[in-house]
């Protein structure tokens, strides 16, 4: 069986959407990502109610790794995580309003992803802007289902609020 993303290169990427190219500083490394590789995204949950819609999952090419988003996490103790993953990784509010909850993925099987550090972005919303430098993971073809509810290569680990980081 092929691995995930193993025909795939970054040219091909970026012909289908130049935009992703916009999310790096530079061109990113190609990297196989081992089995049992824990990766991190803090999104947006889905509140009807408020309407506020929420990000996908699986779906969502644009990971970090789990070990080193905590370490940058507590290097920056008196900022909360919410506008250290802003800032670091250039999550602006039309990407993620909330950024209210904590996904975690364990990789099942190898993966190729590209990985490399996030460029700046302009926050429109809050009209600041981010400088980025975190480093990141974009994968593509992750989700299974076209609801990106479940995927063959990755399993949901912990899913919880943002807060927790904080207790």
């Amino acid at each position: 069986m092929a691995i995930l993303n193993e025909t795939l290169d970054w040219k091909q990427i970026v012909t289908a959407n130049p935009k992703v190219a916009l999310a790096f500083r530079g061109v990113p490394t190609k990297v196989l990502l081992a089995q049992n590789e824990m990766l991190a995204r803090l999104i947006t949950t889905e509140c009807r109610r408020l309407g506020i819609s929420g990000n996908e999952l699986f779906l969502s090419p644009w990971w970090t790794e789990w070990g080193a988003t905590f370490a940058l996490i507590a290097r920056f103790k008196s900022v909360s995580p919410r506008d250290v993953v802003r800032g670091k990784f250039a999550v602006t509010q039309e990407f993620s309003r909330e950024l209210d909850s904590l996904a975690q993925v364990i990789i099942d099987q190898p993966v190729y992803a590209w990985r490399g550090p996030a460029r700046h972005q302009d926050d429109k919303v809050s009209g600041v802007t981010h400088m980025g430098g975190g480093t990141q993971f974009y994968l593509p073809n992750l989700a299974s289902d076209t609801q990106g509810l479940s995927s063959r290569v990755a399993h949901l680990h912990s899913f919880t609020s943002v807060d927790w980081l904080t207790q």
